[in-house]
């Protein structure tokens, strides 16, 4: 007997959302929501992935503006003096 035919929705394709920073990309969207799908009983959409994002961007952008040798640096800088 054949396997009934998959009836749970599919994801709609991704796209990098409007107004989204440059360095956003699909495989970027796609891993993060590949990596938080796990904790939300909704499918997660372009959107939700570009709102994650942006919080953690956010979140190291605070953490980062600490002092002297406990500063953080943001991603693309240079660690050299």
């Amino acid at each position: 007997m054949p396997n009934p035919p998959d009836r749970s929705p599919k994801p709609p394709p991704l796209s990098v959302p409007a107004g989204a920073p440059q360095w956003i990309t699909v495989e970027l969207l796609e891993h993060t929501i590949r990596i938080w799908q796990p904790f939300y009983p909704d499918q997660l959409i372009s959107e939700d992935a570009l709102e994650i994002i942006m919080g953690a961007d956010r979140m190291f952008e605070l953490l980062s503006k600490g002092h002297g040798d406990e500063t953080i640096r943001r991603t693309g800088e240079s660690q050299q003096s």
